[in-house]
Protein backbone atom coordinates (compact mmCIF):
# COMPACT_ATOMS: atom_id res chain seq x y z
CA UNK A 1 0.00 0.00 0.00
CA UNK A 2 1.23 3.50 -0.66
CA UNK A 3 0.08 5.70 1.41
CA UNK A 4 1.55 8.89 4.03
CA UNK A 5 0.80 9.05 7.23
CA UNK A 6 0.92 12.72 8.32
CA UNK A 7 2.93 13.55 11.86
CA UNK A 8 1.72 15.86 13.75
CA UNK A 9 2.08 19.82 13.66
CA UNK A 10 4.57 21.23 15.65
CA UNK A 11 4.77 24.97 17.11
CA UNK A 12 7.31 27.35 17.59
CA UNK A 13 7.78 30.96 18.04
CA UNK A 14 9.79 33.38 16.02
CA UNK A 15 13.29 34.15 17.92
CA UNK A 16 12.75 37.56 17.36
CA UNK A 17 9.03 38.93 17.21
CA UNK A 18 8.01 36.01 19.24
CA UNK A 19 5.13 35.23 16.18
CA UNK A 20 3.59 31.89 16.14
CA UNK A 21 4.56 29.71 13.66
CA UNK A 22 3.83 25.76 12.87
CA UNK A 23 5.23 23.29 10.53
CA UNK A 24 3.87 19.90 9.32
CA UNK A 25 5.60 16.70 9.88
CA UNK A 26 5.30 13.01 8.38
CA UNK A 27 5.18 9.75 9.84
CA UNK A 28 5.38 7.08 7.20
CA UNK A 29 5.57 7.95 3.43
CA UNK A 30 7.27 6.31 0.31
CA UNK A 31 8.70 7.20 -2.80
CA UNK A 32 6.50 5.97 -4.85
CA UNK A 33 5.38 7.84 -8.11
CA UNK A 34 8.73 10.76 -7.29
CA UNK A 35 10.48 12.81 -9.87
CA UNK A 36 13.99 12.49 -9.99
CA UNK A 37 16.22 15.02 -11.02
CA UNK A 38 20.44 15.42 -12.07
CA UNK A 39 21.07 18.08 -8.90
CA UNK A 40 19.92 15.41 -6.17
CA UNK A 41 16.27 16.93 -5.70
CA UNK A 42 13.57 14.57 -5.52
CA UNK A 43 9.56 15.66 -5.89
CA UNK A 44 7.48 13.08 -4.05
CA UNK A 45 4.23 13.61 -3.30
CA UNK A 46 3.94 10.65 -0.92
CA UNK A 47 7.24 11.68 0.74
CA UNK A 48 7.02 15.53 0.84
CA UNK A 49 9.53 17.51 2.22
CA UNK A 50 9.33 20.26 5.22
CA UNK A 51 11.05 23.55 5.55
CA UNK A 52 13.80 23.06 8.04
CA UNK A 53 15.02 26.81 7.91
CA UNK A 54 12.36 29.42 7.71
CA UNK A 55 11.21 33.35 7.57
CA UNK A 56 9.32 34.97 9.75
CA UNK A 57 5.65 36.26 7.90
CA UNK A 58 6.04 39.48 10.42
CA UNK A 59 9.11 40.41 11.39
CA UNK A 60 11.25 38.69 7.88
CA UNK A 61 13.46 37.15 10.66
CA UNK A 62 15.44 33.94 9.05
CA UNK A 63 15.70 30.89 11.47
CA UNK A 64 16.02 27.26 11.56
CA UNK A 65 13.21 25.49 13.23
CA UNK A 66 15.09 23.02 15.09
CA UNK A 67 17.18 25.65 17.04
CA UNK A 68 13.59 26.69 18.48
CA UNK A 69 11.67 24.89 21.44
CA UNK A 70 9.06 23.44 20.06
CA UNK A 71 5.88 24.75 22.21
CA UNK A 72 3.54 22.61 21.86
CA UNK A 73 1.88 20.32 18.70
CA UNK A 74 -1.69 19.34 17.64
CA UNK A 75 -2.76 16.24 15.76
CA UNK A 76 -3.65 16.56 11.89
CA UNK A 77 -6.85 15.12 12.48
CA UNK A 78 -8.11 17.36 15.30
CA UNK A 79 -9.04 20.93 14.76
CA UNK A 80 -6.11 23.51 15.23
CA UNK A 81 -6.62 25.19 18.93
CA UNK A 82 -8.11 28.30 18.64
CA UNK A 83 -4.46 29.74 20.06
CA UNK A 84 -2.92 28.37 17.28
CA UNK A 85 -6.00 29.21 14.52
CA UNK A 86 -4.00 32.51 13.26
CA UNK A 87 -0.84 31.03 13.12
CA UNK A 88 1.56 31.59 10.06
CA UNK A 89 2.42 28.04 8.37
CA UNK A 90 6.61 27.33 7.99
CA UNK A 91 7.10 28.34 4.01
CA UNK A 92 9.83 27.77 2.17
CA UNK A 93 12.83 30.42 1.88
CA UNK A 94 13.35 32.28 -2.01
CA UNK A 95 16.48 32.18 -3.51
CA UNK A 96 16.95 35.65 -2.13
CA UNK A 97 16.34 34.55 1.77
CA UNK A 98 18.98 31.89 1.04
CA UNK A 99 21.68 34.23 0.38
CA UNK A 100 20.40 36.49 3.10
CA UNK A 101 20.81 33.72 5.79
CA UNK A 102 24.07 33.25 4.22
CA UNK A 103 25.06 36.72 4.46
CA UNK A 104 24.03 37.34 8.12
CA UNK A 105 25.82 34.58 9.02
CA UNK A 106 22.93 31.70 9.96
CA UNK A 107 24.83 29.13 8.61
CA UNK A 108 27.31 28.22 11.80
CA UNK A 109 28.82 25.02 10.56
CA UNK A 110 29.85 23.75 7.10
CA UNK A 111 26.94 21.06 6.83
CA UNK A 112 24.40 24.02 7.50
CA UNK A 113 26.38 26.25 4.38
CA UNK A 114 26.30 23.17 2.75
CA UNK A 115 22.47 22.54 3.01
CA UNK A 116 21.76 26.36 2.28
CA UNK A 117 24.25 26.33 -0.87
CA UNK A 118 22.39 23.17 -2.03
CA UNK A 119 19.29 24.55 -1.90
CA UNK A 120 20.34 28.07 -3.51
CA UNK A 121 21.77 25.36 -6.77
CA UNK A 122 17.82 23.56 -7.00
CA UNK A 123 16.05 27.37 -6.68
CA UNK A 124 18.18 28.16 -9.90
CA UNK A 125 17.27 25.34 -11.21
CA UNK A 126 13.96 25.76 -10.28
CA UNK A 127 13.24 27.81 -13.30
CA UNK A 128 14.94 25.28 -15.63
CA UNK A 129 12.53 23.14 -14.33
CA UNK A 130 9.46 25.71 -14.66
CA UNK A 131 11.01 26.94 -17.87
CA UNK A 132 11.50 29.84 -16.56
CA UNK A 133 14.60 32.25 -17.62
CA UNK A 134 18.14 31.23 -15.18
CA UNK A 135 19.45 34.85 -14.63
CA UNK A 136 17.89 38.03 -13.91
CA UNK A 137 20.28 39.97 -14.65
CA UNK A 138 24.23 39.98 -15.26
CA UNK A 139 25.05 39.92 -11.45
CA UNK A 140 22.55 37.35 -10.44
CA UNK A 141 24.12 34.84 -13.00
CA UNK A 142 27.77 35.80 -10.83
CA UNK A 143 26.32 35.21 -7.62
CA UNK A 144 24.95 31.43 -9.18
CA UNK A 145 28.68 30.83 -10.27
CA UNK A 146 29.83 32.31 -6.62
CA UNK A 147 27.37 29.88 -4.96
CA UNK A 148 27.70 27.10 -7.15
CA UNK A 149 32.14 27.14 -6.51
CA UNK A 150 31.72 27.41 -2.98
CA UNK A 151 29.48 24.44 -3.30
CA UNK A 152 32.53 22.31 -4.76
CA UNK A 153 34.37 23.26 -2.01
CA UNK A 154 32.32 22.47 0.70
CA UNK A 155 31.62 18.53 -1.00
CA UNK A 156 33.51 15.38 0.31
CA UNK A 157 34.15 13.52 -2.44
CA UNK A 158 35.08 10.36 -0.45
CA UNK A 159 30.68 10.14 -0.65
CA UNK A 160 29.50 8.69 -3.65
CA UNK A 161 26.37 11.40 -3.38
CA UNK A 162 28.99 14.36 -3.06
CA UNK A 163 30.67 12.91 -6.37
CA UNK A 164 27.56 13.07 -8.28
CA UNK A 165 26.99 16.90 -6.70
CA UNK A 166 30.50 17.64 -7.84
CA UNK A 167 29.94 16.45 -11.17
CA UNK A 168 26.59 18.30 -11.95
CA UNK A 169 28.02 21.13 -10.76
CA UNK A 170 31.20 20.75 -12.95
CA UNK A 171 28.86 20.10 -16.49
CA UNK A 172 26.42 23.33 -14.76
CA UNK A 173 29.81 25.67 -15.45
CA UNK A 174 30.03 24.04 -18.76
CA UNK A 175 33.22 22.04 -17.50
CA UNK A 176 32.36 18.78 -19.24
CA UNK A 177 35.92 17.28 -18.60
CA UNK A 178 35.92 17.72 -15.57
CA UNK A 179 32.11 16.08 -14.72
CA UNK A 180 33.14 13.19 -16.58
CA UNK A 181 36.21 12.54 -15.04
CA UNK A 182 34.60 12.44 -11.78
CA UNK A 183 31.23 10.17 -13.37
CA UNK A 184 34.61 7.88 -14.38
CA UNK A 185 35.49 7.09 -10.54
CA UNK A 186 31.83 6.36 -9.66
CA UNK A 187 31.96 2.44 -9.74
CA UNK A 188 28.48 1.70 -8.15
CA UNK A 189 27.09 -0.61 -10.54
CA UNK A 190 23.36 0.39 -9.81
CA UNK A 191 24.08 3.57 -10.70
CA UNK A 192 25.97 3.19 -14.08
CA UNK A 193 22.30 4.20 -16.13
CA UNK A 194 22.49 7.86 -14.12
CA UNK A 195 26.37 7.70 -15.02
CA UNK A 196 25.98 6.95 -19.15
CA UNK A 197 23.15 9.28 -19.23
CA UNK A 198 24.86 12.49 -17.40
CA UNK A 199 27.78 11.49 -19.58
CA UNK A 200 25.88 11.81 -22.53
CA UNK A 201 24.17 15.20 -21.55
CA UNK A 202 28.07 16.24 -21.76
CA UNK A 203 28.72 14.92 -24.89
CA UNK A 204 25.67 17.09 -26.41
CA UNK A 205 26.90 19.80 -24.39
CA UNK A 206 23.82 20.34 -22.12
CA UNK A 207 24.57 22.26 -19.06
CA UNK A 208 21.24 21.97 -17.47
CA UNK A 209 19.42 20.09 -14.98
CA UNK A 210 17.59 17.19 -16.12
CA UNK A 211 15.01 14.40 -14.97
CA UNK A 212 16.21 11.28 -14.33
CA UNK A 213 14.40 8.55 -15.87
Amino acid sequence: TFIMIPGPNYVYKCPSCKNIVTNESILSGNTFGSTFYSDGKRVSMMLPDFPKITKCEKCTTIFWLDKQAVIGYFNWKSNKPAKWRKADKAGFLSKEDYFRALATGLAENKEEELFIRIRIMWAYNDCVRGQKELFEDEQDERSWIENSRQLLSLLDLSTVNHQFVAAEIHRNLGDFDNCISILNGIKKDDLAWVKEKLINECTQKNRWVIELK
